[in-house]
């Protein structure tokens, strides 16, 4: 098995490897696809996900959807900088501590 995790934050390939930066992607030529090996959250090659054709254009209505019919804010007591961005190592990465967001229908 290839360690994901680790490639994507190689002090290498990447500036600030440790820190959650999705504007590192803005113009970037890094395609999640698996043509790069820099970012292989698909896997890549033969070994690649057969279920990407099917999950980027759902993940991408479902968020869609959710952007459209909400506006999103933190919690009152919350402020942007106490947000806890770290991650937990697994075969799925994911946040050590839970996001919680307020969703306010945008009325259309």
């Amino acid at each position: 098995m290839i360690n994901a995790w680790a490639i994507a934050r190689d002090p290498r390939l990447w500036e600030r490897a440790e820190e959650f930066s999705p504007d590192r992607f803005t113009n970037s030529s890094v395609d999640f696809k698996g043509q790069d090996f820099k970012f292989i959250p698909f896997g890549a090659g033969r070994r690649g996900c057969p279920g990407i054709g099917f999950a980027i254009p759902t993940i991408e209505l479902a968020l869609a959807n959710l952007l459209h019919h909400f506006d999103w804010e933190l919690p009152d007591e919350m402020q942007g900088e106490s947000l806890d961005m770290s991650e937990s190592a697994g075969l799925a990465t994911h946040k050590k501590e839970n996001l919680f967001l307020v969703a306010k229908p945008r009325v259309l």
